[in-house]
């Protein structure tokens, strides 16, 4: 019996608890079917996206209990999320089907104050994990089953998965099962899901039908099924219903969510059609970025570009971004982010800087360097002395970033630049957060001591801004020439 098939018989022998499916058998519907037909295949990772209420959970739980007791080597099951009450919803939707099956009750013990349901016999365990990464080393599992990848943004989450996936000890590798909603938009590219989905579109299998793209990335035996809703409008529920494949979850259903007052459209969207949806305060949209990306342009050696720079002596980022004149492609020359884990005195390595930016007017043919002066007016000072009126600084006031920020939105919108999809240039775009003023729309962190940097967004934004003044040649505002005491 191929494997898929024997799951599918096994979850029928399981009793449902919640709702309306209380007391029924865990049946398996025909686009789960076909989902764990290829899940159960050879592949070290699996990725499932797909709306919220679509019967995620129970289909983890039923796995996990499925590998602990027709797994082999003494199973060890890893039950993780991005909050321990998300592992605990997991761990407890496990300990329901087995307290519910006279068979299961027997052959397995739960503990819930340990968070642990082990076999009797001692030979395989499914453990509930903290999300905290400095407990999870020292296990050697054979699978590790994740809910909502899409929440796990945060430096210390990303060390747990980490440490969750690379624990596979004297295994030959731990199997990976994760099945997860969309994120916010402004997290797509520091979650590891965003991640995962960006390698996933770029890999030579891909087949796309309707709300559904299916990657296999062979080489890294990872296979992706990413359903998505193709609308950004929450109250188109045809579009919605593609990414909600769940026979019960019903166009009425999506219909009544989308007028629902307690939820913005970008929470509808997110939650019930999978998208990436923006806010109010999204500056670029992921999905609007992401259609810019030029992956396959060549940089040419001497080509004309504007370099736009972006200073920070220690708490953010520094980023050289260059844009050519050509045909307004953008893209990162050199970058320098504060390591996550640096020490109280870290700096911005100023020599490597200027070697940098040294490296660049060699390489290319750099008609203008426009520089934020924060914080660096002694290398400015040497530039200028090196190379001429080529050196601009460029105000970052409101009354010159509002319009700015408006005109690299707008040519993103309308794909009149192109980038080449630098994974660092795309996280700072997306941590933009977007304010209204009455010279346009600014750009800003969250709050002040944010980690979600965006240096390397606004450098993007002077080398374009710039780029466009040097084709037309009708600047929006006169620059303000840097002069020295």
């Amino acid at each position: 019996m191929k494997p898929a098939e024997h799951f599918g018989k096994f979850c029928l022998t399981l009793t449902q608890s919640e709702d309306r499916w209380e007391g029924k058998p865990l049946a398996l519907e025909p686009w789960q079917k076909r989902f764990w037909r290829e899940a159960l295949d050879d592949w070290r990772s699996v990725v499932l996206v797909v709306a919220r209420k679509n019967g995620k959970t129970q289909m983890l739980a039923a796995y996990a209990l499925w590998r602990l007791i027709y797994g082999h080597g003494r199973p060890e099951i890893l039950l993780a999320a991005a909050s321990d009450r998300q592992a605990g919803r997991l761990f407890d939707a496990a300990a329901r089907f087995v307290r519910r099956h006279p068979g299961l009750s027997e052959l397995l013990r739960v503990r819930d104050h340990e968070g642990v349901i082990v076999r009797e016999d001692g030979l395989g365990s499914i453990i509930r994990l903290t999300s905290d990464p400095s407990r999870l080393y020292g296990y050697s599992p054979t699978d590790v089953v994740c809910d909502e990848l899409a929440f796990w943004t945060t430096p210390n989450l990303r060390k747990a998965y980490a440490a969750l996936t690379s624990g596979g000890g004297a295994r030959s590798a731990p199997r990976t099962f994760t099945i997860t909603t969309a994120g916010e938009a402004s997290t797509r590219h520091d979650s590891l899901l965003g991640s995962i989905l960006d390698a996933a579109t770029d890999c030579d299998d891909v087949s796309r039908s309707p709300g559904l793209t299916v990657a296999r990335m062979r080489d890294a035996a990872t296979l992706v099924y990413a359903y998505e809703a193709p609308t950004t409008d929450a109250h188109d529920v045809d579009a919605l219903k593609l990414a909600n494949p769940a026979s019960w979850i019903t166009k009425d259903y999506l219909r009544r969510q989308a007028a629902n007052p307690e939820l913005t459209d970008a929470q509808v969207l997110q939650l019930h059609g999978c998208v990436w949806a923006a806010t109010e305060s999204t500056w670029i949209p992921p999905a609007a970025w992401a259609a810019c990306a030029r992956r396959d342009r060549p940089l040419v050696a001497g080509e004309k570009v504007v370099l736009g720079f972006d200073g920070s002596l220690s708490r953010d980022t520094t980023a050289l971004v260059a844009c050519a004149l050509d045909d307004l492609h953008v893209w990162p020359v050199a970058v320098w982010e504060r390591p996550a884990q640096a020490a109280p005195d870290w700096r911005v390595p100023r020599q490597e800087v200027d070697d940098a930016v040294a490296r660049a007017f060699e390489s290319l043919d750099v008609v203008e360097l426009a520089c934020d002066v924060s914080g660096w007016p002694s290398e400015i000072e040497a530039w200028t002395g090196r190379y001429g009126d080529r050196v601009v600084v460029v105000p970052t006031s409101r009354q010159a970033m509002g319009p700015a920020c408006d005109r690299f939105r707008v040519a993103v919108l309308e794909r009149d630049l192109s980038h080449d999809g630098d994974a660092v240039l795309s996280a700072h775009v997306g941590h933009c957060i977007a304010s209204p003023t009455q010279w346009g729309t600014t750009i800003h962190k969250s709050h002040p001591d944010s980690p979600r940097r965006i240096d390397c967004a606004v450098a993007a934004v002077l080398a374009y801004e710039r780029a466009c003044w040097r084709l037309t040649n009708s600047p929006p505002k006169p620059l303000i020439a840097f002069t020295f005491a």
